[in-house]
């Protein structure tokens, strides 16, 4: 392929501060780990491993973001669906688990700061009821 595909019209694509290019594998090449996908959680296991001391290759078909990572607008949505299953199906651990998914919140701002990523970060999000039933789990929540 000459060129990756441009990305989708997205919040991502139409406000991202880098147009960095990175050109095609073309050679041999000799890593510990290869990544395959730079999206958030590719380019996230990538640097956890390079700042382990790993070297990493990472593979992307298209461009960094290309995906769902860059039609997702860049939301930091802590938590995972299905709260009450997980927690009928796993008991205490299951608040847990829940828990588990803000965690990473801590690790994009420390990261922010470490690399100084000019990424525009606004925190808060709204959580919207589409159905009636949706509503009420809100409401319990």
């Amino acid at each position: 392929m000459d060129s990756p595909e441009p990305h989708c019209s997205s919040y991502y694509a139409a406000t991202r501060n880098d147009h960095t290019e990175y050109p095609p594998l073309s050679a041999h090449t000799r890593s510990d780990v290869c990544v395959v996908g730079a999206g958030f959680t590719g380019l996230s296991a990538a640097l956890s491993l390079a700042e382990r001391g790993y070297k990493v290759t990472v593979l992307e078909q298209h461009r960094v973001g290309w995906g769902a990572t860059g039609r997702c607008g860049g939301q930091l949505i802590g938590g995972i669906p299905g709260e009450a299953r997980l927690r009928a199906y796993l008991g205490d651990a299951g608040s847990e688990a829940f828990e588990f998914g803000y965690r990473g919140h801590e690790l994009v701002r420390e990261r922010m700061q470490r690399y100084g990523i000019d990424c525009d970060f606004k925190p808060g999000y709204l959580d919207v009821a589409l159905r009636s039933r949706h509503l009420a789990q809100q409401e319990r929540w």
